[in-house]
This record gives structure tokens, sequence and C-alpha cells, in this order.
């Protein structure tokens, strides 16, 4: 923060507001600590910038007359890039390595006239930046529609009916910071977001992500979810969720695809939070993995994977509508589902500009969703061989692809039926999280490729690969020991030219 506020100070600070979401924050900051006496926050510092509700991030709105100019400038002293990032609005971005800085043009120095095209009340406020940076933030705020009342309520409301229709990105923007900060829409803003639900496809798909990101990482989310859902905007968003209205799923599941997904959402969240959720049943549950959550290794993986996990969650069963069939007896069945649905998740997500590695996440969990309740036989547990090739095949995505097995189980039967049964799957989910090779391959193999080919004979090669991975296996069973054990396995399976499934059992 003190880098930026240095950099800012060195440059023409006149006839430049702060404006947006800053302000508003700092504003509510402000109302906390007048609020809060056991625990005030210290004022800010002459020279120090208030910080953003939420803390962290430095998001920072500004409106100036010539913003190229202005915003070159501010790039070149923070040693940043600077970039317009609309192709509406002449709006220049900065961004810094924990935030951003949006420099908004200010046609013929109209502040007034620049708060009236913004979305809602509480962010239709400016300051002027040399005294936000002092934390003077009252005596020359400007407020023309009522922000300042409406943050003391806590309240959203538009500026302008026409708020949607001008940028229908403010619609997403709502449900954020409802589901982020608890602010409560009114009802003129939720009858025009359900009015107005179409447009929201008009707004480029880069911005919607941005949106929908921090929605999905808020601690709301199954209560945003809802919102979405009873907008419109979940349907245009994410069409493929939409499909699963009224596909019946008996006698498995108690509800239909679509409500069955946002279920899973809502106990994913559940499972995987620090602290212990309300109400008795959900308390039980979240309780028997009290153990596992208090692991390190486990809380830093599933709070690494929060991101695609939770949109797995989301998606892990869209590829249900496209392959259901029905037996005679009115049992249904969807196979190849999951591999469906990976595609289908895949090909949304890459029109929301969603990054490649989350992509290639949430492909995975929702690909292989189902393993974790194959990876045994019925009441037999899973064998050291199963375990390996669980591990084998999902690496770090083992622990969050077990939460999205468990969280689908409860979404499936609900958590009163699976209440009694729940130790079982707590310590099926432990067993599988808790083995380890009994020699482990990585930085320990016995014999490596080079090894394998003088042992064999065998050039370079696809079949090289192959019976590194069996004899990998086999160390990690328990089956061979040493090297002159691994030298023969590797020319028994040498000598068909073929990997042969003769010498080793072939468990899921």
């Amino acid at each position: 923060m003190s880098m930026l506020t240095d950099a800012l100070s060195a440059l023409d600070t006149d006839g430049v507001w702060v404006v947006g979401g800053a302000v508003r924050d700092a504003l509510a900051d402000v109302q906390r600590r007048e609020v809060s006496q056991h625990f005030p926050s210290p004022p800010a510092k002459r020279g120090e910038m208030p910080k953003a509700e939420g803390g962290g991030r430095i998001d920072i709105d500004l409106a100036v007359v010539h913003a190229e100019i202005w915003a070159r400038q501010a790039a070149e002293a923070l040693h940043a890039p600077a970039a317009r990032i609309s192709a509406h609005f002449d709006i220049w971005r900065i961004p810094l390595a924990d935030g951003q800085i949006d420099i908004w043009e200010l046609p013929d120095n109209d502040i007034e006239r620049d708060l009236r095209r913004r979305d809602f009340t509480v962010n239709a406020m400016a300051v002027p930046l040399a005294e936000f940076r002092r934390g003077d933030l009252c005596s020359s705020l400007l407020d023309p529609f009522g922000g300042r009342d409406d943050i003391d309520r806590r309240i959203l409301r538009l500026v302008s009916d026409d708020g949607f229709r001008d940028d229908p990105l403010r619609m997403l923007r709502a449900v954020r910071l409802e589901s982020e900060r608890e602010w409560r829409p009114n009802a003129e803003l939720r009858s025009a977001i359900k009015r107005d639900a179409g447009l929201i496809n008009n707004s480029a798909a880069e911005r919607q992500w941005e949106e929908l990101q921090r929605i999905i990482l808020s601690e709301r989310l199954p209560w945003a979810l809802r919102r979405l859902e009873q907008s419109g905007l979940l349907d245009q968003i994410l069409p493929e969720l939409a499909v699963g209205r009224g596909v019946d799923q008996r006698p498995v599941h108690r509800r239909d695809v679509f409500w069955h997904q946002i279920d899973a959402v809502r106990w994913i969240t559940r499972l995987t939070c620090p602290a212990a959720p309300r109400g008795r049943r959900p308390f039980a549950i979240w309780n028997e993995l009290g153990p596992l959550l208090n692991t390190p290794a486990i809380r830093a993986s599933l709070d690494s994977w929060r991101l695609p996990l939770r949109l797995a969650t989301l998606l892990h069963d869209i590829g249900k509508p496209q392959t259901r069939t029905v037996d005679a007896d009115g049992s249904t069945h969807f196979f190849g589902h999951s591999e469906v649905g990976a595609e289908l998740a895949r090909a949304r997500l890459a029109a929301l500009r969603v990054p490649t590695r989350t992509i290639n996440q949430v492909e995975l969990l929702i690909e292989q969703h189902l393993r974790p309740g194959q990876v045994n036989s019925p009441g037999k547990p899973p064998t050291d061989r199963a375990l390996h090739r669980f591990h084998t095949a999902l690496g770090d995505a083992a622990t969050p692809l077990c939460w999205l097995f468990l969280a689908d189980s409860l979404a499936t039967a609900g958590a009163e039926a699976l209440l009694p049964r729940w130790r079982g799957y707590a310590a099926h989910v432990a067993r599988i999280l808790a083995w380890q090779p009994r020699r482990p391959t990585r930085g320990g193999r016995i014999l490596d490729g080079h090894a394998i080919m003088e042992a064999t004979g065998l050039p370079p090669g696809p079949l090289v690969g192959e019976i590194r991975a069996k004899i990998d296996e086999a160390a990690a069973v328990g089956e061979i020991t040493g090297v002159d054990e691994a030298c023969e396995l590797a020319r028994r399976l040498a000598q068909g030219r073929r990997v042969s499934p003769s010498h080793l059992t072939s468990d899921p």
C-alpha cells in the first residue's frame, strides 16, 4: 500500500476523484469503527489510503480528465502496464500484485455526470484523491443519490432504472456484493434483475467470469446460487445446468439432476468450512470429518482446490440429461455421464474464458467423480493395487475428489438417510487418503526407462513407459522389492511386445 500511495502522491492529483467501491468500502470501514467500541479499527494515518472492506486487495476507481494521459503517467510511476479495458467507456486499468486501479475518463470535468452513470447508490459517491489519501472522507464527500445512508442500512439501490441495460454485468455484481458483503438489494433492484437477466450475455465473457469467480469463492455460495437461480441469471450463464430441471433420477436420487447439483454445492461448502456449520445434522456430518479436516496436508489441498472443487461440484452431473436411459421397471441410468459432463464443462468454462489450469482441474474432477465409490468391491476394503491406481491417476486431486464424492453422496440420499452410515463414508475416505505405497516411486524408482531398455533390449517407445508403470505398481503394492525382481518382471512383460495382464490382477 505504501508503494501505491507514494507513487500516486508524485502525480498531479488536482481534479482526480476516487469513486465507486473504494469510497464505499472506506465509508463502511468508518461506520464499523463508529459502531464497534470493543474492537475499534485504528483511524487511517496521514498518507495512508483506507483499507477496502474484506481486506487485502487494492481496487480503486479514479475519475480524471484526460484518462489515458494520467493512466500512462501513473503506470510509469508504479512500474506497471496500463491498458484500455472497455469498448464502450474510456477506462484504463493498471494491474497491481494485489489488486488494480481503473482510471475513468471524466468528460467536461463533470463528476456528478460521472456518478449518474454508475450502478448502485453506494458506488455513486466521490472524494478528491488528495483528501482520500489523507483519510478525510466526509468533509468533501460528493453523494448526490444518498449512498451514505444506504451504506448505513446495507442496502443496494440502482442509481437509474436503466442501469442494467447500460451495463448488464451489474446484475452479477449485485449478487456478488450481496454474497460477499451481505448488502441487501431492494425490491426494485431484484425486479430489475429478473426483467433484464436475458441481457447478461451481452457483457464480455471475461467480465462475467471475474464476478462469477468471486461468487463461487464466497462463503455464502449456496445462498448466492439460489439468488442466481431465482433471478434467471444462472440459466443464462450456465445453461447446461438448466437442462437438468425435471430430469428424474429415481430410485437412487431423491431430487432431479438440477437440484441435486445445487444440493451438492450446499454440502461441499459445509464439508470444507473451517468451523462447524449450524444445525444438528450438518454439525454431526462435519464433525465426523474433523480428524481429516485438522490434517494440515488435507486442509491445504482443499484450500488450494477451493475454486475448481466448487465449480466441479456445481457441474458434476451436467452430462446426465444427454445420457439418461430408463428400464422397463422405471429405473434410470446415466452411463457415460461423467465423460460427457467433463466435455460439456470444458466447453462452457472455455467460453467464459476461465484459465486453462482451472478448466483442466474441473474436467478431471467431473470425469473421475464416481471413482472414490468404485475403488473397492462391495463389502470389501480397497486393495493396495486399486489405491495405487487411484492415487496415480489423481495425484494432488485425490483429496478434493474424495470431498466431491462425500458431497455427492449427501445430496443423493440426504443427510437424514445417510447419517446412520456416515461414519463408514468418513472411514472410507480416510483409508483412501492415508494409503502410502510400499516403495514410493518418485525419486525412488527401482528401474527407470533406461534401465528397462537395458534389461529388455527394447527401443525407446510407449511400451517402455507401460512397463515402467507396471513395475512401479508392483513395487508400490509390495510384489517386488529389489532390482533383480524388477528386471525379471520387465523381461516377462516385454516378451510379447505388450503389457500382459497375466502377472498382475486387474483390480479397479
